[in-house]
């Protein structure tokens, strides 16, 4: 992890000789009862319950919208844990992600249609589970 002047944590080693797709993202934190992180997964690893902003989204819009999306449930957002840059390369593309981070909990079970399966983490798995190294910072702040 590395700090720019805005005390912003950033993620990745950008390569000054790509250019990095800018995406605005946000993600909720929920943790249940015995302290597991709730998780979707990706292709192979793990991500916070959330993703990309839509134009014009603000961050709590686009936690309650993506948690709705991927895990059919809505939330309820308790405070802002922080931001973080990362830098990343998925599906042939290079991006320079800033993402808002927010503590959070559900307020419904799943209903309707929805992209991906529940899954809690351990405290322990979380630094080699998360795709986002910004993902595993975020938990360790709560």
């Amino acid at each position: 992890m590395r700090s720019g002047l805005t005390q912003i944590p950033v993620f990745g080693s950008p390569d000054p000789a790509i250019e990095y797709r800018p995406r605005q993202a946000a993600y909720a934190l929920i943790k249940d009862p015995k302290g597991r992180v709730a998780a979707v997964k990706g292709h192979s690893r793990y991500f916070l319950p959330g993703g990309g902003s839509l134009p014009g989204e603000t961050p709590e819009g686009t936690v309650h919208r993506e948690v709705r999306e991927e895990l059919g449930r809505d939330v309820r957002i308790a405070r802002r844990i922080g931001e973080a840059v990362q830098y990343f390369f998925a599906e042939g593309q290079h991006y320079r992600m800033r993402a808002v981070f927010f503590a959070a909990e559900f307020i419904s079970e799943a209903a309707g249609a929805r992209e991906h399966e529940l899954h809690w983490l351990e405290p322990k798995e979380l630094e080699r589970a998360f795709f986002h190294q910004s993902h595993a910072w975020a938990a360790s702040r709560s």
